[in-house]
């Protein structure tokens, strides 16, 4: 029993973590009323979110292992807590920017926590792989579910309580979690956290994103986006260089190593880069294009995210079974593809309804449900107990620095498209089923290596 309050604890803190960057969405055309900002300001109160969650992921994988899970987890709520009631009660853009980051750091010392609970408190392999399974099927949940709660909330009581819904219910996961979670252990030996390093990887991320959006502008002022650029690899090398050297470095290059961990993380980030430009996309779709209020949009979709709660519990254990991780992660990627490719076909066709239902159940009910566990299990299965929490970071990182970087390539794709007449819709449409194909493709290699190496194993070579 106390192990399932656990579990649900940690998958109380990742369902609303993935709830908070697609629920945003449909509030964000009240937001722009209320505070008067511009459409490229839009962009940026979801990727300050995903950057800072990206770029202090790892530091919260790296202090979880080293100060306690137990600790950060609840010091990592608190601060979600606390930066939701202040967005809520937002007075300026500048504030609400200020909050949206602190509750990117406050999940990116939280979710790594909780990965690194999960894996201490379920030891069996299977169980554990089952645990993790629940796990990401929650934040795959999260991620669909956002854009009908979004909806629904903004339309009937305000933009400021997609931010308030946090706070009972994380208040009841850090309550759970002082009951529950066991005692963090001193270790042995007590290691840096690593501070500079985390605020470097911050920094580099944003940089980064900055470029990829500022890509459009480079004729108007070449010599800023040139100093930009130096900025970057310097910073870069300079991180690198940095990590190979220091005695608790914030990433452990030999993790890398293991082939599970480098498709979980290419998996994490290609998934982000697809979802949440595609969150951006669809909302402005319903209602620019179809002409729906938010409360009908989110009417419209609250269907979908109770499918994917049931396909996660039903469906998604089956999958797992019978195909394995890999090939359920597949299988999830193809339903991505093929989402990707009916919302083409409702905007380019005169069946737009019925092509953009098909779309939201490919992605939100289907796609996200089996992508996200499949993807959070390869990463993590083969990584030791005692870097979980490190392991978990590094996944966290590459899904929300797809999210973010994902976003930017979008925009970028699409200010091009206005330039040059072409239709943006399609630009970044083309960009996703791009995206959405490189990760049916690393995935099949991934399971195509490993079938051929189980059965050269089971090959006997005469003597």
């Amino acid at each position: 029993m106390e192990k399932r309050i656990i579990l649900t604890v940690a998958c109380m803190a990742i369902f609303f973590e993935a709830l908070d960057v697609s629920v945003l969405n449909m509030a964000l055309p009240g937001m722009q009323t209320y505070f008067h900002f511009g459409p490229d300001a839009i962009q940026w109160v979801q990727t300050v979110y995903v950057l800072m969650y990206a770029g202090f992921v790892l530091l919260g994988g790296r202090l979880s292992d080293t100060m306690g899970r137990r600790k950060i987890f609840i010091t990592g709520a608190i601060l979600f807590v606390l930066a939701s009631l202040g967005a809520g009660f937002s007075m300026s853009f500048a504030w609400l920017l200020t909050c949206r980051g602190l509750q990117g750091l406050g999940v990116a010392l939280a979710i790594p926590a909780a990965m690194a609970i999960i894996s201490h408190t379920f030891t069996v392999p299977a169980e554990k792989n089952r645990a993790f399974g629940i796990f990401g099927a929650m934040a795959g949940i999260g991620f669909a579910t956002g854009l009908a709660i979004g909806g629904l909330i903004s339309a009937w009581m305000g933009w400021q309580w997609v931010f308030f819904i946090n706070v009972p219910v994380i208040g009841v996961a850090i309550l759970l979690a002082y009951r529950f979670i066991p005692h963090d252990q001193q270790p042995a030996v007590k290691q840096d956290s690593n501070l500079l390093s985390g605020v470097l990887i911050t920094l580099l991320l944003m940089l980064t994103a900055w470029l990829i959006h500022d890509l459009g502008h480079i004729a108007a002022h070449p010599a800023g986006f040139g100093l930009l650029l130096v900025a970057l690899l310097t910073a870069g090398i300079y991180f690198v260089k940095r990590e190979r050297v220091h005695a608790s470095p914030l990433v452990d290059f030999d993790l890398f190593r293991l082939k599970g961990v480098i498709t979980g993380n290419i998996g994490a980030t290609l998934l982000g880069s697809t979802f949440l430009p595609y969150i951006f996309l669809l909302t402005l779709y319903l209602q620019e294009v179809l002409g729906f209020s938010s409360s009908t949009a989110g009417l419209l979709l609250f269907p979908f995210s109770i499918l994917s709660g049931l396909i996660s519990k039903y469906m998604l254990p089956h999958l797992f079974h019978r195909l394995g991780v890999t090939r359920t992660g597949i299988a999830g990627s193809c339903f991505m593809l093929a989402g990707i490719l009916f919302f083409a076909l409702s905007y380019f066709t005169a069946w737009h309804l019925p092509f953009m239902l098909l779309a939201v159940l490919c992605i939100n009910s289907l796609g996200m449900s089996i992508t996200f566990p499949a993807i959070t299990i390869l990463a993590i299965q083969e990584v030791p107990e005692a870097q979980h929490g490190l392991a978990s970071g590094i996944n966290g990182t590459c899904n929300a620095m797809g999210g973010g970087l994902g976003l930017s390539l979008v925009g970028l794709m699409m200010q091009l498209a206005v330039v040059n007449q072409w239709n943006s819709y399609a630009a970044g449409l083309a960009v996703l089923a791009l995206i959405a194909t490189g990760a049916i493709l690393q995935l099949y290699r991934f399971w195509w290596r490993q079938s051929a190496a189980t059965a050269g194993q089971l090959v006997k070579i005469p003597s």
